[in-house]
């Protein structure tokens, strides 16, 4: 029995966290040629209480901080319980769970000025899909309100310690330039190889899916790094860690990428079906969860073109196999 997309994204939500950003204030060309790059909105949890604020995650830290270990087994050497805490280690550094903030140790009594990283429910599928009933509705206006108010502030010991990058100088020793799918773009360097794995599986279905190779053509750039801070906040995008793409279009046929841009067109986002929003061929996209990349259209707050690297997110998931 198919489930529809509101009790997946189950909108239970206090405090959510999502990013908001966008290169234009009030929606996308036709031309998708001269946007540089958008900002991945961040999904709310898909059950039960909500992600950090409330001191609870939709799966249990011990849970998180195994898969985390797992995902990284190269750069997370060790994960413990101690001073009453889950901890890891990011190469020679500890870091604690510090409900959901992932903080060094010299934080941990700051984390209330910190916003959780996130590790959400993310489906195999696309479910049915329906519109929030108005409450439902009410409450996801209320977190755009909030987090207007209250931007998102993550301490970037986390990312900074996985990926080795401390600002914009050691990001672009980390990043390098490779070619996907005939385009120039840069990654981290660590990605390189799975990367390439991605663009293999698509070059090996696009022989017998006609759908997929006429997809491809139709792209006129992709992109992946960018140093910036998310819109509005004093936070590093992942795009600043080499660890994102988004794919840029000759034409958008119309269609709606990015809930914001939906949003500041004077629609509701949450309202707009699939049918009218741009998706890669289902094909693409299983090649990039297959090494480990998530897609912002199965997000809530949607960014259809854009994927990143998140495979704690899939082994938490039971989707790693």
């Amino acid at each position: 029995m198919k489930k529809s997309l509101l009790p997946l994204f189950t909108i239970l939500i206090a405090g959510s966290c999502f990013s908001t950003g966008s290169t234009s204030p009030s929606g996308p060309p036709d031309d998708m040629s001269a946007i540089s790059s958008i900002e991945e909105p961040q999904p709310p949890p898909s059950a039960g209480p909500v992600t950090g604020e409330t001191g609870t995650e939709p799966f249990p830290p011990n849970r998180i901080i195994t898969a985390l270990k797992e995902a990284y087994p190269d750069k997370i050497k060790e994960i413990t319980y101690k001073n009453n805490d889950w901890a890891i280690k990011v190469y020679d550094r500890w870091l604690y769970w510090a409900d959901g903030r992932l903080l060094p140790e010299e934080e941990i009594y700051s984390r209330e000025e910190y916003s959780p990283h996130l590790f959400y429910r993310y489906p195999a599928k696309l479910p049915s899909f329906s519109k929030p009933d108005s409450e439902s509705a009410e409450r996801i206006d209320s977190i755009i309100d909030q987090r207007k108010e209250n931007p998102i502030l993550r301490n970037p010991a986390f990312l900074n310690g996985l990926w080795r990058i401390w600002d914009r100088d050691t990001s672009w020793k980390r990043v390098k330039t490779t070619f996907f799918l005939g385009y120039k773009l840069q990654i981290h360097r660590d990605l390189l190889e799975d990367l390439a794995r991605v663009e293999e599986e698509i070059q090996r279905r696009m022989l017998v899916d006609r759908e997929l190779a006429a997809f491809v053509r139709t792209l006129s750039r992709i992109d992946g790094y960018n140093w910036r801070q998310i819109a509005d906040t004093d936070t590093l995008s992942v795009h600043s860690y080499g660890i994102a793409i988004d794919l840029i279009l000759n034409r958008t046929g119309g269609k709606q990428i990015y809930w914001l841009w939906t949003l500041n067109s004077g629609e509701k986002f949450y309202d707009i079906p699939y049918n009218k929003r741009f998706s890669p061929p289902e094909s693409f996209i299983e090649a990039f969860e297959k090494e480990g990349f998530v897609w912002g259209g199965k997000w809530l707050f949607y960014d259809t073109i854009h994927f990143e690297y998140r495979p704690e997110i899939m082994i938490l998931n039971d989707l790693n196999n």
